[in-house]
């Protein structure tokens, strides 16, 4: 997949090189393989437009319009690159720029990096989105030490909806290369040998996984040469801060901007299998298996001394949902009786990326009633509920997502 594009869609391409973003030109041999498959190896795998995703496979490569390709890094917000533009009123999620499944979320705005471009390792840009995507897990921006792994050598991943040797444009497809080399100005140079980015993908993200399991993001394709022969990529975390500033919003759940380690509460739950895909863009795609708390660069939140009690008579409930619909029971799998009249207080804490309801029941008229819920998109829900004698039961279930969450209980 490959390097570059200065917008329009697919149909004004033409060969689809802006002169200021590319070096070369395909000769005559562009539509032939390069050499023979390894042993083993697939022909479809090396070309450089890779292999179509499955169902849900690499969630967070959206496009952009049909002309680029950009990553949800937080459920409110979308990088890419500068050079792309900022004229998006929306962006597409699926495996194709159109038609089949998936769908297309508003954007509040979009920006471009001032000065930002090719060539400049600062090739930036951002969307805003009008509402959260919490059925998608994220895969988290390369921060701080994380990013000491990006060199020569490390095996990553591109995924974009570009041209492709092997199908047609429109198409999400990723590609395993390899880093060659990290420019004075911070660009990674990556791929060759038939496997690249290409026309469409710009903007699109890079992936590696990093020591404990877990995936990260830290690529933006910027520009190239002849497609199969290797692009540049701009840093996603470089332009951590500028991103911070402008969208308002923190998307390093685990550093500070400057990639100082400083662990939130969502510094855990994160993708460990990507590629493939669980779910649908109907219902949401709930992603596969999911990581600990992070320690990739000190302690993890669950290391962490535990916070004081909210109150003398709390309880913490712990549970996993494992998808959309999935449902505990709690406290503790029963239900529970009140003596006297009085608030029932529930406060849910679920992984970031997913959407958790919580809804509280009681026993009347010989049948289990609902007497108050909250179901906003958000993982977190609270409610209070002023209730009488009786017998109760909190429900804790998934709208969208999977993952371990937090119940903490104040019952009369």
């Amino acid at each position: 997949m490959g390097a570059t594009i200065s917008g329009g869609c697919a149909d004004d391409l033409g060969d689809g090189r802006d002169a200021a973003a590319w070096a070369g030109d395909d000769d005559d041999q562009s539509d032939l393989p390069e050499g023979l498959p390894e042993p083993g190896e697939s022909p479809e795998s090396r070309v450089y437009g890779g292999a179509p995703v499955g169902a849900c496979g690499w969630p967070t490569t959206v496009s952009l319009g049909g002309s680029c390709t950009g990553t949800l890094v937080h459920p409110e917000v979308v990088v890419y690159a500068a050079h792309c533009g900022a004229d998006y009123p929306s962006i597409r999620f699926g495996e194709k720029i159109s038609g089949g499944s998936g769908r297309s979320v508003s954007t509040s705005f979009c920006e471009v990096y001032p000065g930002g471009g090719p060539g400049g390792g600062h090739d930036f840009a951002v969307c805003k989105l009008a509402q959260p995507v919490n059925d998608v897990p994220i895969v988290p921006i390369a921060m701080g030490c994380e990013a000491d792994e990006i060199i020569a050598g490390k095996g990553v991943t591109m995924v974009g909806f570009g041209e492709a040797d092997n199908g047609p444009y429109g198409i999400k497809r990723w590609v395993n290369s390899t880093v060659s080399s990290i420019s004075a100005s911070k660009e990674v140079f990556i791929g060759g040998g038939g496997k690249d980015t290409c026309q469409g993908d710009s903007g699109g993200p890079v992936f590696m996984q990093i020591d404990d399991g877990s995936w990260r993001v830290f690529g933006i394709t910027s520009y190239g040469g002849a497609c199969g022969t290797g692009g540049y990529y701009s840093q996603i975390h470089v332009g951590a801060s500028w991103f911070e500033d402008t969208t308002g919003i923190d998307i390093t759940p685990c550093h500070d901007a400057d990639g100082t380690w400083n662990p939130s509460a969502e510094c855990t739950e994160f993708p460990l299998s990507p590629a493939v895909g669980s779910g649908t863009w109907a219902n949401g795609c709930a992603g596969g298996t999911l990581s600990g708390a992070s320690e990739t660069c000190g302690e993890g939140i669950a290391d962490a001394a535990p916070p004081a009690p909210a109150c003398a008579k709390c309880q913490t409930m712990h549970g996993t949902l494992s998808g959309k619909n999935d449902s505990d029971v709690q406290p503790g799998g029963n239900y529970y009786q009140a003596t006297v009249a009085g608030n029932h207080i529930a406060t849910l804490d679920g992984p970031n990326g997913v959407d958790f309801d919580l809804s509280l029941l009681k026993w009347s008229g010989g049948k289990w009633t609902t007497v108050a819920s909250a179901t906003t998109g958000s993982p977190d829900e609270s409610i209070t509920y002023a209730g009488t004698t009786g017998y109760y039961a909190w429900i804790v279930k998934s709208y969208a997502g999977s993952g371990t969450y937090s119940l903490v209980l104040e019952l009369p």
